[in-house]
């Protein structure tokens, strides 16, 4: 989850960038690759090798387009409140196993 919530500040920043550049003559977006590649690994390699995946900043090699870059906001923004909560929810957890206070 970690390595999520670290996954999804990067794609902010690099969906931020891309907004800031916009009107730059001859700037082409740039993404962040990490889902497709974890899915590929869990499949091949187990839990384990999941550990080993890192994001990767790739160039689209496409212009910018404003209403793309603020669906990737929003989706980044979706994903990252799902990892908070699950964190959230596992914290929640170890404070009930170690007080046996369910709040």
């Amino acid at each position: 989850m970690a390595k999520a919530l670290d996954t999804y500040t990067l794609r902010h920043r690099i969906t931020a960038g891309n907004i800031a550049n916009i009107d730059t003559p001859g700037y082409k977006r740039f993404g962040v690759e990490f889902e497709e590649e974890l899915q590929r690994v869990h499949r091949t390699g187990g839990s384990e090798a999941m550990k080993e995946v890192n994001p990767r900043i790739v160039s689209e090699g496409e212009d910018v387009v404003l209403e793309d870059e603020l669906i990737e906001m929003a989706d980044t923004q979706i994903r990252m409140n799902l990892v908070v909560r699950g964190l959230r929810h596992h914290f929640e957890m170890l404070r009930t196993g170690i007080t046996g206070i369910n709040r």
